[in-house]
């Protein structure tokens, strides 16, 4: 019998596997859009691209949520690691727009089963501490950005795309191998009989908890938050690059920059202003991202180097909070049903970032930036007040 570890390593040891692993995925993703923009690719190819990775997430949640009730989620973490590295040596044989769209499916996939089992795992494993849990878990990405495209930048720039895809695909076999090391962690299965059954029963009845009252319009103001950042974040980079007209080098240090200020800022500011109220969380979050996302917009035709950076990382600690607050929020609304909450809570950001992307490519081409990120800023911020007036008459 595996020897049961303490639990509170479980918010630890799930934080390092995720940021191992987006230390590898991170070496080339921020710069993903420039290598398929020299492939040939339009923004609108560009924005189908990110669609067919997220939703294969989005849609392949609730069954990686079923199959933790029969696979330990350590082993599906490790599976879903093991995904990201065949993608990256995929993407060693890159062979056209098919063949790119195809590896993006199956990457989605192993991010279905990394995300939904790491949430699982996390969710099954918190107590009062659900919203500091995932707000390590959250700030993996952050950590693994501070180092992990300067590295990439390196790399592609002196080697070229090819070499920053092969040493990803050794990062995330490491990050594979330090998830199968978490199989030793509380967990419960249930009889493969009965698994499904109690599954499709369960899931009914979580998603039918979630979509009503004001949990459901919290939720929902979340998505409506995430699609918003879609519409223009993986088009971002290329907005530094064609419309401020940033070099490499700055594009480089702004993205790097970004990373290891928002972990500085976390540490020592952002964790203290966390009530461990997921609500208010999600409404503060809400607020701060659509009126920074407003102000983006808006101050398009004068933005400096250091005003771009000031407004972006605002938007970024709002979307950060509604983040974290939809985590926590599902955590305790669906306590005893990890494998529901973990899989629903993988279901929104694919889903939101699979419709974003996909609209944003055409959007950003018919409206052009500016009018975008005023368009989803006020987007989010009707959506906050419709939140309150709902809140405000019951």
């Amino acid at each position: 019998m595996a020897r049961v570890k303490n639990n509170n390593g479980v918010a630890r040891d799930v934080t390092l596997v995720h940021f191992a692993l987006m230390s590898g995925y991170r070496l080339f993703s921020l710069y993903y859009p420039l290598f398929l923009a020299a492939q040939g690719f339009s923004l609108t190819q560009i924005g189908k691209a990110y669609f067919f990775i997220y939703l294969p997430i989005a849609l392949g949640a609730p069954l990686a949520g079923f199959l933790t009730r029969i696979i330990h989620p350590a082993i599906m973490i490790a599976a879903g690691c093991l995904g990201y590295a065949a993608y990256a040596l995929g993407m060693v044989f890159f062979d056209g727009a098919a063949i790119v769209y195809l590896w993006q499916i199956a990457l989605g996939l192993s991010a279905a089963m990394f995300f939904t089992a790491s949430r699982c795992l996390l969710m099954f494993n918190s107590d009062n501490d659900a919203e500091s849990n995932f707000s390590w878990f959250y700030n993996a990405p952050y950590w693994a950005g501070v180092i992990a495209p300067a590295l990439g930048a390196v790399i592609i720039w002196q080697f070229g795309f090819k070499a920053a895809f092969e040493i990803s695909v050794a990062v995330c076999l490491y990050a594979a191998a330090l998830a199968a090391g978490m199989v030793g962690y509380p967990w419960h299965k249930t009889n493969r009989d009965l698994a499904w059954k109690k599954f499709a029963t369960s899931w009914n009845r979580s998603v039918k908890l979630v979509s009503k009252g004001s949990i459901g319009a919290l939720v929902a103001l979340s998505f409506v938050v995430a699609v918003a950042g879609s519409l223009t974040d993986p088009f971002f980079i290329l907005f530094l690059k064609n419309n401020l007209r940033f070099d490499q080098t700055q594009v480089l240090h702004f993205m790097v920059l970004s990373a290891a200020v928002f972990s500085i800022f976390y540490f020592f500011v952002l964790k203290h202003w966390q009530t461990g109220d997921p609500r208010t969380s999600i409404k503060r979050g809400a607020l701060g991202s659509g009126v920074f996302t407003v102000v983006l917009g808006l101050l398009v035709p004068v933005l400096s180097y250091a005003s771009a950076f000031a407004v972006q990382f605002a938007r970024g600690i709002g979307e950060f909070l509604t983040g974290t607050g939809r985590s926590s929020l599902l955590t305790r609304e669906l306590r005893g049903h990890p494998s529901e909450a973990g899989a629903l809570d993988t279901v929104f950001s694919p889903l939101s970032i699979a419709l974003g992307s996909f609209a944003g490519g055409y959007l950003v081409e018919w409206m052009g930036y500016q009018n975008l990120f005023i368009f989803a800023g006020g987007a989010i911020l009707v959506a906050v007040f419709a939140v309150n007036f709902l809140n405000g008459k019951k």
